[in-house]
């Protein structure tokens, strides 16, 4: 007697079986392809074990199990894929992937009940501009790494700051723009400043150091500038360590101050990008030098020739992502790739990066601490405390801040890191603007410069600069 059970039994075990033949045929598409080798060894044996496992708990199942084991085994596998498939759709209606961290940034502050202004940087500047303000978009020292942009630049410049004595719009990741104005070298300093000679303090860096993104008064340089006022800001977005080094020699060493700070959080010290320019390569030579302070009027004109339309072309190529990102809102939803992303999975199987080289690293820092040394300078590594170190827990291998500071001591290196200070926190992701992957937030900029402050202030050395400093008030 045929039951209405033995069909259902049936379909159980053809399923069981198809299931236990795809996750070998995965298995071997891995093998075969080498994307186990793109993963890192605890990755790869750990998706080879689970493959194997579902492969054989499958095959048992469909091949020894009862048949009302079958249906139960087969009907739970089955919930399984509607409830990863149903969570994968509804993030793509709910939430879907934008192309554009300034929409993802929009959607959080409605979240959080925040006023988000959408408009783009060149939008901004358009509007100022229209009122009579002398605005420009914030450079980013990759700029010029852009065949597009080197281009237009005359040959052989490398610029290394903002247009000087301008309102820039630098970014946006609390719902208001950045906006600060720079000073005669194109720095985010009070006028003056370095024209006088007079620096207790010179701080190269990147976007933390510039204060990204929170208003120029909550940024931690303005915060240090408390214990420090002759602090001068030689900060700006996308800079590698060479491009450090770079603003180093130009700026800071005819400055020769008592204290040299040299903020850079893990990705900077991957300078391979840099390291091929055939310009900011040149700056591990320690004679060489493009004399950018007596080339003001150049570096200026050769800015303000390329920011608008450089900037004009990156909103519209986001403006094209987000356009695909829409039209291709639900292509690929068996892959479960919002899923994915999201547990941030494809960060923590990546493979990491054995071959990286941080050569050029070490001789940018060996170099700028060796030069200010020779005047009689302290010189500090200050380590930033990144979103996807501190909270996403992504970064490790050689980019790790423990690495770094155990490289940079082997090197007698005096080193401050800050990203213990805030996985320490209570509510770490608190310390990150509107509680995502941007930068700290007023709160967390205020921790850095007390620990900064704190720490620099121990020992005769931290009294010196403070007591100079006192002089050239």
């Amino acid at each position: 007697m045929v039951t209405t059970r033995q069909p259902l039994a049936q379909l159980a075990k053809l399923a069981l079986l198809g299931m236990c033949c795809a996750t070998l045929g995965i298995l071997a598409l891995y093998v075969l392809s080498g994307r186990f080798g793109e993963m890192s060894s605890t990755a790869a044996a750990a998706a080879a074990a689970v493959l194997l496992g579902v492969s054989a708990a499958t095959g048992y199942a469909g091949l020894f199990l009862k048949a009302s084991g079958k249906v139960r085994v087969a009907a739970e596998i089955a919930a399984l894929v509607v409830a990863l498939l149903g969570a994968e759709l509804l993030l793509r209606i709910v939430s879907p992937e934008t192309a554009s961290t300034q929409v993802a940034r929009k959607v959080d502050a409605d979240h959080l009940g925040l006023p988000f202004d959408l408009r783009t940087k060149s939008e901004v500047v358009a509007d100022l501009r229209a009122h009579g303000i002398d605005a420009l978009p914030g450079m980013s020292r990759e700029w010029p790494r852009v065949a597009r942009v080197r281009q237009q630049l005359p040959a052989g410049l490398f610029p290394l700051s903002d247009a000087s004595n301008t309102e820039i719009v630098e970014c946006n990741e609390s719902g208001q723009y950045l906006r600060w104005h720079t000073d005669e070298f194109g720095f985010n300093n009070p006028p003056g400043l370095i024209l006088s000679g007079h620096v207790q303090v010179a701080a190269v860096g990147e976007s933390f150091t510039l204060g990204h993104c929170v208003p120029v008064e909550q940024s931690f340089i303005t915060v240090l500038r408390q214990s420090y006022p002759r602090l001068a800001n030689f900060g700006m977005e996308g800079s590698g360590a060479l491009a450090l080094l770079a603003s180093f020699r130009e700026y800071v060493e005819p400055l020769k101050p008592p204290l040299v700070l040299w903020i850079m959080h893990p990705f900077t010290a991957d300078a391979a990008a840099e390291n091929a320019d055939p310009i900011l390569s040149r700056y591990l030579d320690p004679g060489f030098s493009q004399h950018l302070i007596e080339r003001r009027a150049e570096v200026d004109e050769a800015i303000r020739e390329i920011a608008l339309p450089t900037q004009y072309e990156s909103d519209a190529a986001r403006h094209r992502a987000m356009e695909a990102a829409q039209r291709d809102r639900f292509s690929g939803i068996l892959t479960l790739s919002q899923l994915r992303v999201r547990l941030h999975l494809p960060e923590l199987l990546a493979k990491p990066d054995a071959q990286l080289d941080l050569t050029p690293f070490d001789r940018s820092v060996d170099l700028a601490r060796r030069a200010t040394e020779s005047w009689g300078g302290r010189f500090v590594v200050v380590i930033m405390p990144l979103y996807e170190e501190v909270v996403a827990h992504t970064l490790g291998g050689p980019l790790h801040h423990d690495a770094l500071v155990q490289r940079l001591h082997a090197q007698g290196i005096e080193v401050i890191d800050t990203v213990p200070l805030f996985t320490a926190s209570a509510d770490p992701v608190g310390l990150y603007l509107m509680r995502r992957a941007n930068h700290p937030s007023a709160a967390g900029h205020r921790l850095i410069a007390n620990y900064i402050t704190s720490r620099l202030s121990t020992g005769q050395s931290g009294r010196a600069v403070m007591a100079r400093g006192e002089v050239n008030k």
